[in-house]
């Protein structure tokens, strides 16, 4: 916003002396040169270099309001990282400390008012970044994307997921502790969206605003799920060398894998069928791809216990396989109320931990 500023000032500067009269290689002084190039003012040279510089003033002057409208405007779209903001339904003070690393330590008396916290911090940091994950959940990539994200959606809508996340928040229990913090999270968000600014790439793109709800939460669920499915996309490939090349080629490969499967199908499956499956695993992988939204590819853990370990207490380790993105999957933060301390790392639209 400062460099905005100063190049507007430097186009008035430019602007203004621009109108300045030429100072002429005279021996006479100053004004006598002004007196001299008066005498010509009507000749047309000068009427022509006369309204060269009128539109160089007015040129300046339109890009000094158009710089400090842009200044403004990006200046409009700044996260808050100080200061008090008023929230609706909570039951006590929170304080939002930001480190310098950007992480933020949220402090409450009570864990509703720490979930609709982080969920007004998260929305303030990556609100583009749930947007496009319930698009791509929901199969609505290309109502902002165009066409080409099309069998992206239709991939997707055929899996059902909307379906299945309405059904599922349909039947949960809205009493019990998971639900309330994830209704205060959602709430948490929408109250960021309702008082402030969309994101610039909401503008951009022509994005609506549009409330969040435990359905696109649970929808972003069901894409994680299936992102994770790795078999759907490798055991067409198998299947293909096995019934091409023979079952020994199969042993080039490092895994536990039953090319007949654990059950007794049959009969068993022929290759029309086999190559069906391969062209929906390319489909689903170009959509991924398409996308452009990390993919999620599966993860390992494991924990060894205190009697074990140099210290006393436990390691837990986890590898989660997930691409590399801008923004990063995760959101690091630290939520804190008496009797609750968790510091971890949440993924977009998810008031619960995965790290």
């Amino acid at each position: 916003t400062n460099t905005i500023f100063m190049l507007a000032l430097y186009s008035i500067a430019v602007g203004f002396c621009a109108v300045l009269p030429e100072r002429r290689a005279s021996p006479l002084p100053y004004c006598t040169t002004i007196a001299c190039t008066h005498a010509s003012r009507h000749s047309p040279r000068y009427t022509q270099r006369n309204r060269m510089k009128r539109s160089l003033v007015i040129l300046a002057i339109i890009l000094a309001i158009l710089a400090g409208g842009a200044g403004w405007y990006i200046n409009s779209k700044q996260p808050v990282r100080d200061g008090e903001i008023s929230m609706s339904r909570l039951q006590a003070p929170v304080t939002l400390r930001y480190d310098d690393r950007g992480v933020p330590h949220i402090r409450a008396e009570n864990e509703a008012d720490l979930y609709r916290a982080l969920g007004y911090a998260h929305a303030q940091d990556r609100l583009f970044q749930m947007e496009m994950l319930r698009r791509l959940a929901r199969g609505e990539l290309a109502e902002i994307l165009g066409p080409n994200l099309i069998e992206t959606d239709t991939l997707f809508r055929s899996l059902r997921i909307r379906e299945h996340a309405d059904a599922y928040v349909a039947r949960q229990d809205k009493n019990s502790p998971t639900w309330k913090a994830l209704e205060a999270y959602i709430d948490g968000i929408n109250q960021y969206q309702d008082t402030h600014a969309k994101p610039i790439e909401f503008d951009v793109l022509g994005i609506p605003r549009r409330r969040f709800t435990a359905e696109d939460t649970l929808s972003v669920g069901g894409y994680l799920a299936y992102s994770f499915a790795a078999a759907f996309r490798t055991e067409p490939l198998l299947t293909y060398v096995r019934d091409q090349l023979g079952p020994q080629y199969l042993q080039v490969f490092d895994l536990d894998w039953h090319p007949d499967g654990v059950l007794d199908s049959k009969p068993a499956l022929v290759s029309a069928d086999w190559k069906s499956l391969n062209q929906l695993a390319q489909l689903s992988h170009k959509a991924l791809e398409d996308a452009g939204l990390p993919q999620f590819e599966g993860s390992n853990a494991w924990v060894i216990s205190g009697s074990r370990t140099q210290s006393g207490k436990p390691i837990l380790a986890g590898d989660p396989h997930i691409r590399f993105s801008v923004p990063s999957v995760w959101y690091e933060a630290q939520l804190s109320a008496p009797g609750f301390e968790l510091y971890g790392h949440f993924p977009a639209l998810n008031p619960f931990a995965f790290l």
